[in-house]
């Protein structure tokens, strides 16, 4: 099986999580705070569930499921499945049940009988996003690849240099330069420009932010940082 990384919005889109143990709780929890509409099947939910339902921020349906179950009512209309409960028997029929319904599963306790795989995800500097997963081999060595890599990027003042000047010349650059070719160019051709680089090396983004302005011919421009 092949996975594609991707970033998604889910603002809106039904998510819908079998178990109400520390897993489907933590999965559930993280769906809410990005905007999904999130229900919770299980026969007993975590204090924080109940606390998060009361405040209406998912809902709750105590159900208690077997294999062989009708759960097409709970996935109808959901765009992902996620499966954590502590039966393994139960969690390969719902996997089964929501790929037939053409829903998307994340099967907690078994990355393979999914289509998504959640990886350890951090933030190490405003605006850079790293995810990180060995697809099911080991969430602990994901865990520390992802701490060491968000430690060693959070440290480097080169690309914060790089990303806070190339961030506010995009900004301009989409202002100004309708053609998307034209600014994929002028993109590789700022990165190449060894003024540019010297001055994202020495850690000064006005002076950077203005020889990316130069080299694309848009010098004097105003509001690039606004």
């Amino acid at each position: 099986m092949t996975y594609l990384p991707l970033f998604i919005d889910l603002s809106g889109k039904r998510v819908v999580v079998f178990g109400g143990g520390s897993v489907g709780t933590r999965r559930a929890l993280e769906f809410a705070r990005a905007g999904a509409k999130v229900t919770v099947v299980a026969d007993r939910f975590s204090q924080e569930l109940e606390v998060a339902a009361r405040g209406g921020a998912l809902e709750l349906i105590r159900a208690p499921l077997s294999p062989g179950d009708d759960v097409s009512r709970y996935l109808r209309g959901a765009l992902l499945a996620v499966i954590a409960t502590s039966d393994q028997a139960l969690n390969g029929y719902l996997a089964r049940r929501a790929r037939e319904l053409g829903v998307l599963v994340n099967n907690a306790t078994e990355a393979s009988e999914g289509d998504v795989v959640f990886p350890f995800r951090a933030e190490p500097l405003p605006g850079l996003h790293i995810a990180v997963t060995t697809l099911g081999a080991s969430g602990v060595a994901a865990r520390w690849a992802r701490d060491r890599a968000s430690k060693c990027l959070s440290s480097d003042n080169e690309l914060r240099t790089l990303l806070e000047a190339m961030s506010a010349f995009k900004r301009e650059l989409k202002a100004r330069v309708p053609d998307v070719r034209r600014r994929l160019e002028l993109y590789f051709k700022v990165e190449s420009d060894r003024v540019f680089r010297s001055l994202v090396a020495s850690g000064d983004v006005e002076a950077a932010l203005r020889r990316a302005l130069e080299v694309a011919g848009l010098s004097g421009a105003q509001g690039a940082r606004d």
